[in-house]
């Protein structure tokens, strides 16, 4: 078959370089007269996306070579595996790459030859100007996989392999000659090598590098080529994806207008409703196509809805690499397209996806055991993935590997939740479902920028109960996420973007690197700082670490922290600021740029809630009694209310009512309880991200509710409880500050304990008893049983007391009643 002819036009475009079929041929034919070698031997491609990658894989096929295409941005100790593995005669490399190579070949002790392409001139004089193979059985092309589980093995591709993709892809007519290719994706891995170079070539279109990779490239050339075709994975495509739609859900107007352009089936139609989007791709795309790994059904179907077409395919290196694929007008969102002709797929009992074909490769090179493996006793090729087949239409559902089997035989697929979870938050940039000692855990790596765009300090309090609790309220009991860890690190992935989930464990459990010669900062702000630190928290500092994800400091802890470094250096740090400067070290440097004194003083906390905010307290209680009213019968004949120590209660003396947080029942069983003159005087606080819609507001100011904002105004906070307290107001904190998990006593936080020490105000500690067994975490509508609140005996602050002393005390108090039982 002929591969490369002469077509008189443009053939790739380089930056400022346009060079011509005849010019790509010829250079081709010029790399190709550089190489002494036999039919199969293999030659080594080690450099970055360029043309010179091109003349040197046709060059390598008009000697009958093999080609070896390996990742450009290995070390020279990484690449030194796949030389000694494959032993090269040639390596063809760039002047970029020409160290690496260098320290391989020498590590490697292998005598492979190299050639810099840059000096390779182009001086072919004949006048054969095409490069064609013939043998389809011998191996034209030779990859590697991409090494999730284990060593990298070479997979050995036939040019009957390939063909079976270039035949199924001209019945559908996928590739024209007018069109523009944009080469984003590395050309080591089968998918960007064939969809991005050989096949636009083959059919005479024009590919399109970029020396510089980055979405402002990507922007300029789609205008300035007039792009028509891009490969990508689906990573790309879901930023693109989230991008587009958050302009679109911005508006009512364009949410309004997406939702009519869903109704509408004509393609043509939706994108000159959405022909801004258009523009900003270049306005000449014809369709997109994604592969590597699946593509989120939703993202699929909304691009359609824009008018544009994304192509899934379906496949491994193993396969050349298609299975199936997705033909532009007859997108299946979710589904990854239609089986190849000439290629047989069989759903196995264990729903594993097995292919059959001339798509399968050879091999794996000097790797027969492991080719057994894969391929069996009757040709049946193993893809180790889970799917379905639909009529014509191939689903995959998940990764056999990655399926986690918990201890009741339950089948979980990741995957599944993952997407689930991602829809709801922008703060999320990775997440990983995995089996973590007998839990199922979520291991988030956070979206830094939008936290500090957000102003979140709170972070795992934030992702717990804003985020996972939210999916958890409507997932079934066995697919639950039972704790969360936080990654400050990206999740270990390949290099098309595919995470490597036998490494993620590493990421929970690696312990903390012995870093050597690591010299700890000694100016003054540092060392007062990091020695605050580990007196509140009992922790080992590094300069590196991160407050909250490092050292625990929650949101009373930093309350405390910035409360010293504003008494100790006069330094007024925010919450943006916090943010901005978010470990040991990155926070003492701007303590140290801003300060000017610097004290030794201890935290004075009477100081802080003396300094009382302008904000009035809310207006009255008239909307809590009529909801103490309705719900009244409730908790009488729904859910029996029974009330013990009232006669513990004083209407006249303010007191902080202190009481365990069993269920979301807990404020309203409390509501119930109280006598009314005591309720008017009781102030219960709640987050203000609750209250934020217009008519909450307004049931929060006629309810006797202090919005909080636990991110943004730690302190103000406090002080506007404290302000209710001075006012002779009670006011109500679940010192656990969240829901018990499993109906056991969380620890207590000290903010309670400081607001009474401070103010010299008795706390009042009461306990709830059955609420978490009637309604638990998660469970979307209460049982009918009883319930119990009980009042005990005021406790007055000690002054000869600490905060926490005084906090473990009330803790105490209340765990023996829940005892006595």
């Amino acid at each position: 078959m002929i591969f490369l002819k002469k077509h008189n036009k443009i053939g790739i475009i380089y930056n400022e370089y346009k060079i011509s079929y005849e010019e790509i041929i010829k250079y081709s034919k010029s790399f190709g007269e550089r190489l002494n070698i036999k039919k199969e031997d293999k030659v080594m491609i080690f450099m970055e996306n360029r043309p010179e990658l091109i003349y040197s894989f046709f060059g390598i096929w008009d000697k009958e070579g093999t080609c070896v295409t390996i990742d450009s941005s290995f070390t020279g100790e990484e690449l030194e595996y796949y030389i000694s593995d494959c032993s090269p005669k040639y390596i063809f490399t760039s002047k970029k790459k020409l160290k690496e190579v260098e320290k391989a070949l020498f590590l490697s002790k292998k005598n492979t030859k190299i050639l810099i392409v840059e000096d390779i001139p182009m001086d072919y004089s004949g006048t054969d100007l095409k490069v064609e193979l013939n043998d389809i059985n011998m191996v034209a092309i030779m990859l590697y996989t991409s090494g999730t589980t284990g060593k990298p093995k070479g997979v050995m591709l036939t040019l009957d392999n390939l063909l079976v993709n270039i035949e199924g892809l001209r019945e559908y007519k996928m590739y024209i000659s007018e069109d523009k290719i944009l080469g984003l994706l590395p050309m080591h891995h089968i998918l960007p090598l064939l969809g991005s170079g050989i096949l636009p070539l083959v059919e005479g279109a024009t590919l399109v590098f970029l020396k510089e990779v980055s979405s402002q490239a990507m922007l300029e050339a789609l205008k300035e080529y007039k792009i028509t075709v891009i490969v990508g994975v689906p990573k790309l495509w879901e930023v693109l994806h989230k991008k587009i739609m958050d302009k679109i859900n911005s508006k009512k107007l364009t949410r309004g207008i997406f939702k009519i352009a869903e109704k509408i089936s004509n393609k043509n139609i939706r994108k000159k409703i959405f022909k801004k989007v258009h523009m900003e791709l270049g306005g000449n795309i014809r369709f997109l196509v994604s592969g590597g790994s699946k593509l989120d059904a939703k993202v699929t179907g909304d691009f359609i809805t824009l008018g544009i077409d994304i192509c899934e395919g379906y496949g491994l290196t193993e396969t050349a690499p298609m299975i199936s694929f997705t033909p532009t007008g007859k997108i299946v969102p979710g589904s990854a397209g239609v089986i190849l002709s000439g290629i047989t797929v069989k759903i196995l009992e264990d729903n594993e996806i097995v292919v059959k074909g001339r798509n399968v490769m050879k091999g794996y090179y000097n790797k027969p055991e492991e080719t057994a493996l894969a391929i069996d006793k009757e040709g049946w090729f193993h893809t180790g993935d889970l799917g379905e087949v639909r009529g014509k239409q191939l689903y995959v559902t998940g990764r056999k590997k990655e399926m986690i089997v918990l201890s009741n035989g339950k089948n979980i697929n990741p995957i599944e939740i993952e997407r689930e979870i991602m829809s709801q938050s922008q703060l999320i940039k990775e997440i990983a479902i995995m089996d973590y000692e007998g839990k199922l855990t979520a291991l988030i790596h956070p979206d830094f920028y939008k936290l500090h765009e957000n102003e979140v300090t709170n972070i795992v309090e934030t992702f717990k109960l804003g985020i996972i609790e939210k999916y958890n309220k409507i997932a079934p009991k066995y697919r639950k996420i039972l704790d969360i860890k936080i990654s400050k690190e990206e999740f270990p992935k390949t290099k098309i973007g595919k995470v490597r989930r036998f490494m993620l464990k590493d990421l929970i459990t690696k312990k903390e690197e012995k870093i050597t010669n690591l010299e700890e900062p000694t100016f003054e702000e540092y060392l007062k700082i990091s020695n605050y630190i580990k007196n509140l928290k009992n922790k080992k500092v590094t300069p590196c670490a991160h407050f909250e994800l490092d050292l625990g400091m929650d949101s009373l802890d930093i309350v405390e922290f910035v409360s010293y470094i504003e008494a100790n250096f006069g330094v007024i740090i925010d919450e943006k600021i916090f943010t901005e400067h978010c470990t040991v070290e990155g926070l003492s440097k701007y303590v140290a740029k801003h300060s000017n004194e610097i004290l030794d003083v201890e935290l004075n906390w009477g100081d802080r809630l003396n300094n009382l905010p302008l904000e009035e307290l809310p207006k009255s209680n008239k909307i809590g009694k009529i909801f103490k009213y309705i719900l009244k019968a409730f908790f009488t004949f729904y859910i029996k209310l029974n009330k013990e120590g009232l006669d513990k209660l004083e209407k006249d003396k303010s007191v902080i009512f202190s009481g365990n947080h069993q269920s979301f029942l807990d404020a309203f069983i409390l509501n119930q309880a109280l006598p009314n003159k005591v309720l008017d005087k009781t102030y219960y606080f709640a987050k203000l991200k609750h209250f934020e819609k217009k008519y909450m507001k307004v049931i929060g100011e006629n309810s006797n509710v202090i919005l909080v904002d636990i991110n943004k105004n730690l302190i103000g906070s406090m002080q506007m409880l404290a302000k209710a307290l001075k006012n002779g107001k009670n006011i109500v904190i679940f010192p656990e500050g969240t829901r018990t998990n499993d109906g056991k006593l969380n620890k207590f936080k000290k903010f309670f304990a400081i607001l009474s020490m401070e103010l010299n105000i008795p706390i009042q500690p009461f306990v709830i008893d059955g609420a978490y067994e009637l309604y638990p975490r998660n469970v979307k509508y209460p049982k009918s049983g009883e319930v119990k609140i009980k009042f005990l005996e005021k406790v007055y602050p000690q002054m000869e007391a600490t905060y926490d002393e005084l906090s473990d005390k009330i803790q105490k108090i209340i765990q023996n009643e829940l005892e006595k039982k």
